[in-house]
């Protein structure tokens, strides 16, 4: 027999073990959500897009090389005329004619283009494009702060769901023992039908709530699972969200936000295009050289292929054009103001929304405070009722009434303490304090 209970008591001991071992944590459902999240992989390609204009802005500085073949015809071409010279007694030389030209032209080079001087348009368009990729990363942290905030927002749903359900099935599971009661009383004639019906009615209105709580926790895993390849009862239930104090979050919303990241990097673009303007009015300098092979060659009146090489220098100086550059300039000037004050209004939006979430979560501890005292009072009412109603001096109603608001503070204090996590998910995901994730 002590083998037996021995065996036992190691089999329910690894069984606990195995329970608790398969749990996992919330954060790596959310890096595992992550990884299966096609808007969250597009992000990543369009980081990696952004890289590659970096180096096609960078290869734009360099030479570049060009083959081409070319093939001309002429109806006619030129004919110079040398008049023959005739000298009495001394010489004579008759007249001749050259043809300089083909009618059949033919023309193969290799060229090469260096720009030397470009005002530093071609530099500037290499930070742009670099400014612009980091831009693509701090969109990609939205997105990944987004996603987070599903999760774990559905997560906590899940949690009160559960909560709500097990009060509900507490107070099926006291309704069915008082139900069971007092049919034993009625079957005697000691009570009236009237309670007994009244009971039955409650486990009906019961088990319906029970049953809209199924379909809506049915609901919120099925949403999660799609989201993390996971359940929520999968997940570790102790998981608790940072906290900081409202001082703090502002200030590390301030320093560390993707938004205004982005703002800030923006305006650095639009600075740069001003400088790219200014470039433009500036001379410009391109060094190139050609090795031809053709037919006729360089010397036009040889009618043979001839190989030759010919280079320079092209210099550019713009000199009118109706001042556009400085209106160019106004309009940046304009997009810059507008986005300083898009900035101003981002932060004075989300230093708003973060003292309502502080002040909900400042009403939700004082009620988690207040809590405790209506449970231990809901008790109390439920157990003195249920003599009253047992000494029959006060009817069946009342005393159901008070077991549903006992049952229903109980469920409050769950409730509350995963309303405070779930407040705690927003702020975070408000300030993008979200580093710990990621891949």
């Amino acid at each position: 027999m002590k083998k037996i209970i021995s065996f036992l008591s190691i089999f329910l001991l690894l069984f606990l073990f195995v329970d608790a071992f398969e749990k996992i944590s919330l954060k790596q459902a959310v890096e595992d959500g992550l990884k299966m999240s096609g808007s969250y992989k597009n992000r990543f390609l369009s980081e990696k897009e952004a890289g590659l204009r970096v180096e096609q802005s960078l290869k734009d500085k360099l030479f570049s090389l060009d083959f081409s073949a070319d093939y001309l015809y002429r109806s006619d071409i030129m004919t110079i005329e040398f008049p023959g010279i005739d000298i009495p007694g001394m010489i004579s030389m008759p007249g001749k004619s050259y043809e300089a030209g083909l009618y059949h032209n033919y023309d193969l080079s290799v060229s090469l283009k260096q720009p030397l001087f470009t005002g530093g348009i071609l530099s500037r368009r290499v930070e742009m494009e670099k400014v612009r990729e980091a831009v693509e990363a701090n969109q990609t942290e939205l997105e990944k702060d987004s996603f987070i905030d599903l999760i774990k927002s559905s997560f906590y749903d899940y949690q009160i769901l559960i909560s709500q359900k097990k009060a509900v099935l507490s107070l099926r599971k006291a309704l069915e023992l008082h139900n069971q009661k007092l049919s034993d009383l009625y079957a005697e004639g000691l009570v009236k039908k009237t309670d007994l019906l009244e009971t039955k009615s409650s486990l009906e209105e019961t088990d319906m709530n029970i049953n809209d709580l199924d379909q809506a926790i049915n609901k919120v895993r099925i949403d999660f699972h799609r989201m993390c390849g996971h359940y929520p009862e999968e997940i570790d239930p102790e998981y608790k969200e940072a906290e900081q104090s409202e001082e703090q979050a502002l200030d590390y919303f301030k320093n560390n936000h993707p938004v205004l990241r982005t703002m800030q990097d923006q305006k650095k673009v639009l600075e740069l295009q001003k400088k790219i303007i200014s470039g433009k009015y500036l001379p410009s300098i391109n060094g190139f050289a050609e090795l031809h092979y053709g037919k006729p060659g360089i010397d036009y009146f040889a009618k043979e292929w001839s190989l030759y090489f010919q280079g320079g220098v092209v210099l550019n100086v713009p000199v009118f054009d109706w001042n556009k550059g400085s209106c160019e300039k106004n309009i940046i000037d304009v997009s810059i103001q507008k986005l300083e004050n898009q900035r101003d209004d981002f932060i004075k939006d989300i230093t708003r929304t973060l003292r309502q979430l502080y002040s909900a979560k400042e009403s939700l501890d004082q009620k988690k405070a207040n809590i405790e005292n209506m449970i231990a009072y809901s008790k109390e009412d439920a157990e003195l009722k249920k003599e009253l109603y047992e000494e029959k001096q006060i009817p069946n109603v009342d005393y159901l009434a008070a077991l549903q608001s006992e049952k229903k503070y109980e469920a409050m204090k769950d409730e509350l303490s995963l309303q405070v996590e779930k407040i705690n998910v927003k702020i975070n995901t408000l300030i993008s304090r979200t580093k710990e994730y990621g891949l």
